[in-house]
């Protein structure tokens, strides 16, 4: 009896069990259900659905196909110089700082050269973009002329174009009120926002870039390859000996050239592991032909650049190249152009012995043209993305020490009345003479925050006189830029911000002389006592840098256009002069020094004449020491005259 009671109680407590355990389960269901149900109805509310009206969708498409061409064309200008649409100045007329790809003489600006690293910022690339985009849209879309028979559109305000780089394709919103009139008078709508997303990986491949440039700064791979490619070939001397009693003898245009093939042959080689390359590719050799991997290049020429390379970058494909661009090679010791070897005779009983020793340290400078190419698949297009960068060796070392960094400023195509209209916190900009001290009145100031430019006024004096500026509400703004323009003064810039009321801050600007007439003369290295006109295919290009001051100017001679040159005169200054003369190809001469300038002298002065030192008829070698020893070659001709 008891036995059954135990055993019924048992059976009692399994049932309950079993049916808490279903209500459990039922209960979760319930729960997870109701999560699902209202995440997806999140989901439906937070994804905006637009809804267009039908006799607007051929305009609304027209705006959209506008965007997507301006958008394609911008990321493949940039693809193709670096992240460049239109090259600054400081950079198109200084050869130094580009790489001339093309037999047009396309030019794409080096990331690193000379010890600064000059890679342009994302933002800096986007401000850029949208630019294109912006300006672009307006050819396009010529004021909607194709509609013009069916439609009258108006548009309320300039188009805002908004771009963002994302993981798997770039982003371009644009806000556009139009006003949409048919014609017969059927309808009358506006529409406001547009999209358009690329599906260009553009920030994937920009990363992978600048990742490359980042380990070469750190790893000197490719100088690395150089050295290990000069050490490696018997026709290029580095350190031996020989028992023989003649002078052995290298030429080192020789030696240059025989670099140049080894680099335009072996750099194609370098690869990036975990990037798309085929390992199974045949490589020739002296006894035939053999897979990559089985070769040299598999264990040395494989660059390991992040560990998780094969997950982020496995779509990519990587190439390096070196073309018959201009490089630079100096040996030493060498002398005109030969290496020597150094004869040591024996004494005593082997005086007949003779032992030739030579040890010679190579200095490398050369381009090198680097391509991105991201492969197409379902979800995006293929895209390529290619920079240029120097590798340098110095005394048989790798040389990348970072001097100095570029920076990059893009003045924005866009403003916006609505962003400059929403004034916060007050704020004062005192307007000051730089030279003297003294306050300055009717100063143009322009309020900058990313891509909204803001007219502000001009400024007055304040205080009943006792300061000259201006005081006003501004938008809100962390990091913004106030500039001021005024004639006879170059323009000033400074940061400032206005996340905080009642700051104030002081803009000084530089007077200058503007000086419509000025020219270079050359002297030559033979003769410099002798000045001479510039050759028919010659150019100069000027940099003047204010020591004290914070000033410089820029100018090319001859002049192409009305571009005046420059220089600070409010008081007696010291600057730096540094000029280039350049032929079709090359650096040929120029002038680095100081030139002390009076105020009264530059006042009294309508024309500038400068002067710059030629090597003629020299070889690569002679022309990289000359140019290497410009400041002081400069000191055998005069300084920049005034008259």
């Amino acid at each position: 009896m008891n036995i059954k009671k135990r055993g019924g109680y048992s059976l009692l407590a399994a049932s309950i069990k079993s049916q808490a355990a279903i209500f459990l389960i039922m209960s979760l269901l319930i729960i997870l259900s109701g999560v699902l149900y209202f995440f997806y109805q999140r989901q439906l509310v937070d994804k905006e659905i637009e809804i267009v009206q039908p006799e607007i969708l051929p305009i609304k498409s027209y705006v959209e196909h506008c965007i997507k061409t301006a958008a394609e064309d911008g990321l493949a200008a940039i693809g193709l110089s670096g992240g460049y649409i239109q090259v600054p100045d400081g950079i198109s007329n200084d050869p130094r700082t580009y790489l001339s790809q093309f037999a047009s003489g396309f030019k794409i600006p080096y990331w690193w050269h000379d010890g600064i690293e000059s890679i342009p910022s994302e933002e800096f690339i986007n401000r850029q973009l949208t630019g294109h985009i912006a300006s672009g849209l307006k050819g396009c879309i010529n004021n909607f002329e194709a509609f013009a028979n069916k439609f009258e559109v108006n548009a309320l305000s300039e188009p805002q174009v908004n771009v963002q780089f994302n993981e798997n394709g770039v982003y371009i919103g644009l806000e556009y009120p139009l006003e949409i009139i048919a014609k017969d008078g059927n309808f009358k709508a506006l529409h406001e926002k547009y999209v358009y997303t690329v599906p260009i990986r553009f920030k994937k491949v920009f990363e992978l870039a600048k990742l490359i440039m980042e380990r070469e700064n750190k790893d000197y791979f490719l100088e690395k390859k150089t050295i290990d490619l000069i050490s490696m070939d018997r026709e290029i001397p580095v350190t031996d000996m020989q028992a023989t009693c003649q002078t052995k003898t290298w030429q080192l245009s020789n030696i240059r050239e025989k670099l140049k093939t080894l680099l335009r042959v072996n750099l194609p080689y370098v690869k990036i592991k975990g990037t798309d390359y085929d390992a199974n590719i045949y490589v020739p050799n002296p006894r035939g032909k053999s897979t990559y991997a089985e070769t040299y290049f598999q264990q040395h020429y494989v660059w390991d650049i992040d560990k998780d390379a094969d997950k982020k970058f496995k779509n990519m494909k990587i190439s390096f190249a070196y073309e018959n661009w201009p490089i630079k090679v100096y040996a030493r010791p060498s002398e005109n152009g030969i290496l020597k070897s150094n004869s040591q005779k024996g004494t005593d009983m082997l005086s007949f012995f003779c032992l030739h020793i030579w040890h010679f340290t190579y200095d490398v400078n050369y381009p090198v043209f680097a391509t991105v190419f991201d492969k197409e698949t379902e979800t995006n297009k293929p895209y390529q993305f290619s920079f240029a960068f120097k590798v340098n060796v110095d005394h048989n070392q790798p040389a990348r020490q970072n001097t100095g960094t570029a920076l990059f400023e893009a003045a924005a195509d866009l403003s916006s009345d609505e962003y400059c209209n929403d004034i916060r916190n007050e704020i004062t900009i005192f307007t000051v003479d730089n030279a003297t001290g003294e306050d300055i009145r009717d100063v143009n100031l322009t309020f900058v925050c990313g891509r909204f430019y803001c007219s502000m006024g001009k400024s007055n004096w304040l205080s009943l006189g006792a300061a000259a500026g201006l005081t006003a509400r501004f938008p809100y703004c962390v990091n913004g830029v106030i500039k001021g323009a005024k004639e006879g003064y170059s323009e000033a810039k400074s940061f400032i911000q206005t996340d905080v009321d009642a700051r104030s801050y002081v803009l000084t600007l530089n007077p200058i002389k503007e000086f419509a007439k000025y020219k270079v003369v050359k002297h030559s290295l033979a003769n410099p006592g002798i000045s001479e006109e510039l050759g028919q295919n010659q150019k100069a290009s000027i940099l003047i840098k204010g020591k004290s001051i914070g000033y410089e100017s820029f100018a090319v001679y001859p002049k192409e256009a009305d571009f005046p040159l420059n220089v600070p005169y409010g008081k007696d200054a010291a600057f730096e002069v540094t000029i280039y003369l350049v032929d079709d190809e090359n650096i040929v001469g120029g002038y680095i020094g100081e030139w002390k300038a009076g105020k009264s002298a530059l006042k009294e002065s309508d024309e500038i004449v400068f002067h710059v030192i030629e090597q003629e008829h020299a070889s690569d070698d002679e022309r990289f020491l000359f140019i290497s020893g410009l400041s002081s070659y400069s000191k055998r001709v005069p300084a920049p005259e005034l008259k």
